[in-house]
């Protein structure tokens, strides 16, 4: 995806967020264990919009190995030209308060890069 793709992709995405009066959009229902939603954020200072699964570390661990005491991780990737983000937290449902929580947290990640991140113990974040 060129530069110019991705800012008309990102303008074509802010105007229906604004359109809706959204912050994000939803592309599953809440609350539940596992929720996909788009949202816009920045990857190496430039903007772009997130393909993101949010999901409880107990619905990921179905079917992926764990260690007994699992961390919270946010995997960051692109496929096939999106930007993808898989992030598994230590909560019993994916509500919207998390999701907006969530978001916030990745915006803020100041050093957000590819690759696999995890951060603090299932048994210190429950």
């Amino acid at each position: 995806m060129s530069a110019s793709e991705n800012t008309d992709e990102v303008s074509e995405f802010r105007h229906k967020l604004k359109a809706n009066g959204q912050a994000f959009i939803l592309e599953s229902a809440v609350p539940g264990d596992k929720v996909y939603l788009k949202f816009e954020g920045a990857l190496d200072g430039v903007i772009v919009i997130w393909h993101a699964c949010v999901q409880t570390i107990e619905k990921y661990s179905l079917n992926n190995p764990v260690d007994e005491d699992p961390k919270q991780f946010i995997k960051v990737g692109i496929v096939d030209g999106l930007h993808k983000l898989d992030v598994a937290l230590n909560i019993k449902q994916i509500d919207l308060p998390a999701l907006e929580r969530t978001i916030i947290m990745i915006r803020r990640y100041k050093r957000l890069t590819l690759g696999y991140h995890e951060y603090g113990a299932r048994s210190k974040t429950e």
